[in-house]
């Protein structure tokens, strides 16, 4: 860089010494990058995002939960109250409480 003496109105006082010359483009080495080797997937149904999203949403798993809501119905107003109460009073995000509240549930209900 170059350095600056205190009085910088005037432009004499600019010292130029320090200063590297800028690099050419022959001087720059660029790396070249490899085009990935990833096989296309043509049926879509085998594409592990949707494997992982059909596991993620199944039938059983609702079905579960809106057996235990069915069953369950004072526990599940707790629940709600306390999922309530750990996001607003004790100020954790929503994916907290969530895990919170389904750790409850499996542990105190059977859920």
């Amino acid at each position: 860089m170059r350095e600056v003496n205190n009085n910088t109105a005037n432009p004499s006082n600019v010292n130029f010494q320090g200063i590297q010359t800028r690099s050419t483009k022959e001087d720059v080495i660029t790396p070249e990058i490899a085009p990935s080797e990833s096989p296309e997937v043509t049926d879509l149904g085998k594409m592990p995002s949707e494997v992982i999203g059909r596991s993620q949403v199944s039938k059983t798993a609702q079905q579960k939960d809106v057996d235990f809501a069915v069953k369950h119905e004072k526990d599940v107003e707790d629940l709600d109250r306390y999922f309530n109460y750990l996001i607003d009073k004790r100020g954790l995000s929503y994916e907290q409480a969530c895990a919170i509240i389904a750790g409850t549930a499996e542990e105190f209900y059977g859920a």
